[in-house]
C-alpha cells in the first residue's frame, strides 16, 4: 500500500525550501544592490570652518576632474538630442556659466556627478531609487549630469539654487534606471535636501534640514529615523560601530554632532575619518569651502590630491584643464592640470558612459554612434 500522506508531506517540503531558498535569494540580492549605491554626503559647520565630505559608492570607474570656464555659452542636452541623428524638434535653453567651477566627471564634460564652484556652491547627487521627472511638452529637457553642471554655472548660494527650481528644465535620467537626489551647500553652511518625489520637487532647507547629511533613501525619512536616538531628542542609544546600509545616515550624524576643535584634530582630517568609518567610497571628496581647497582620492588613486579653487583661472580665453581622477599624483596638483581636448574628452565618454548605462544592446546600436557624435560635436567651441 502507498503512503501518499508521506509522499505528500515530502513534496511540501521541498515546495518550502524551494521557497525558502528563493527568499534568501531575493533578501541577498536587495542587500547586494542597496550596499552597491551607499552614497554619503555631510556637512561639518563651526567657528571658523566649513567643510563638505563625500562618498561615491558604486563601482570602481574612469572619470576626470575639469576645470571648467565662465562665460561659456551652452545649450541643453536632452537624452533624446544626445541619441538622435538629426536634431529634433523640441525646447531647448541656452545660458551662459557665470561661474567657474571644478567638476568630477563619469561622462566627460558638462557631465558632472559633483562639482564646486567658485563661490562655494557644492551640489553632488546620490541615488534614489523612487526618482522619476514628470513629463512637460513646453519645458526644456537636461539630461542629469549637465543639470548638476547648470547648477554650478548659474548659482551662488542654496537658496538661488533653490529658487530655480521653479523654472528648471526637466531632468532626463537614464532611460532604465532609477534616478537621484541631490546634496546642496554655499560657503555660509546651508544645506538644502533636492528630491523629485512623485515627479515633484521637495526641498528639505534650513529648518527643515536640521541634520546636514544626505544618503539613498528620502531625506525626512532619515530624519524621523534619526530622531529616535538620545543625541537627536529620542531615548535610544545608537551604536557607533554600527554597519550596514541603513547605518550610515545615524552613524555620519552621530560623527558629526560629536566633532571638536578641542580633540586637536582639523575639520579636514576627521572629515577623511567620518568618510571610512560610514563606508570607504570608490570616490572621496572632503571640500575645504573657506579655505577653497578641494581634497580628493579614488578606489585606484588612493593617494590625495588637492585643487586650490584660488588658483585656478576660469577665465574664458583660458585652456580647460583636467586630471585623471585615478591619478597617483599627490599633495597640491592645481599646476600640474593639462589641457583637455575633444580628442582625450572621447575617450572619457567611451569609458564612462558602459559604466553609467548598464545597457549591452545600447553600446552596438546607431543609437550610442550618434551620442559620441553629438557630445563630440558639443565640447569642440569649448575646449
Amino acid at each position: 500500500m502507498v503512503d501518499l500522506g508521506g509522499e505528500r508531506e515530502f513534496i511540501n517540503m521541498r515546495k518550502q525550501i524551494r521557497l525558502l531558498s528563493i527568499s534568501i535569494l531575493i533578501i541577498v540580492l536587495y542587500i547586494t544592490s542597496n550596499n552597491a549605491f551607499s552614497c554619503s554626503a555631510f556637512l561639518m559647520k563651526g567657528k571658523n570652518y566649513c567643510v563638505v565630505g563625500f562618498n561615491e559608492n558604486w563601482k570602481s570607474m574612469p572619470g576626470i576632474v575639469v576645470v571648467n570656464k565662465r562665460g561659456i555659452v551652452k545649450k541643453n542636452l536632452s537624452w533624446n538630442f544626445l541619441v538622435s541623428e538629426d536634431k529634433p524638434l523640441e525646447p531647448g535653453i541656452e545660458w551662459i556659466s557665470k561661474y567657474g567651477s571644478v567638476s568630477f566627471n563619469l561622462l566627460g564634460l558638462d557631465l558632472p556627478c559633483y562639482g564646486v564652484n567658485e563661490k562655494g556652491l557644492f551640489i553632488v547627487e546620490l541615488y534614489l531609487d523612487r526618482t522619476f521627472s514628470l513629463e512637460d511638452s513646453l519645458k526644456p529637457k537636461m539630461f542629469w549630469g549637465q543639470w548638476i553642471q547648470f547648477q554650478l554655472d548659474n548659482y551662488a548660494t542654496v537658496n538661488e539654487l533653490v529658487e530655480g527650481l521653479e523654472n528648471t528644465c526637466v531632468i532626463d535620467w537614464w532611460p532604465t534606471f532609477p534616478g537621484s537626489h541631490f546634496f546642496v551647500s554655499d560657503k555660509e553652511g546651508n544645506t538644502a535636501a533636492v528630491e523629485l518625489i512623485n515627479g515633484k520637487f521637495q526641498v528639505s532647507s534650513g529648518k527643515n534640514m536640521p541634520v546636514p547629511i544626505l544618503c539613498n533613501r528620502p531625506y525626512q525619512n532619515e530624519l524621523k529615523n534619526v530622531e529616535r536616538y538620545k543625541a537627536f531628542g529620542g531615548g535610544e542609544i545608537f551604536n557607533l560601530y554600527s554597519q550596514g546600509w541603513n547605518a550610515r545616515f545615524p552613524k555620519a550624524a552621530h560623527l558629526v554632532k560629536n566633532y571638536s576643535v578641542a580633540t586637536g584634530i582639523s575639520p579636514v582630517s576627521y572629515a577623511w575619518n567620518v568618510l571610512d568609518s560610514i563606508k570607504p567610497g570608490d570616490w572621496q571628496l572632503v571640500a575645504d569651502v573657506q579655505n577653497n581647497i578641494l581634497y580628493f582620492r579614488s578606489d585606484q588613486g588612493k593617494k590625495i590630491k588637492s585643487i586650490n579653487i584660488s588658483k585656478c583661472d576660469f577665465s574664458k580665453n583660458n585652456e580647460v584643464k583636467f586630471i585623471d581622477i585615478n591619478s597617483n599624483s599627490q599633495g597640491d596638483i592645481t599646476n600640474q592640470l593639462s589641457k583637455l581636448t575633444p580628442e582625450i574628452n572621447d575617450e572619457y565618454v567611451m569609458k564612462g558612459f558602459p559604466i553609467g548605462y548598464e545597457n549591452p544592446q545600447f553600446y552596438n546600436s546607431n543609437k550610442y554612434a550618434n551620442l559620441k557624435k553629438n557630445l563630440h560635436n558639443y565640447v569642440i567651441d569649448k575646449l
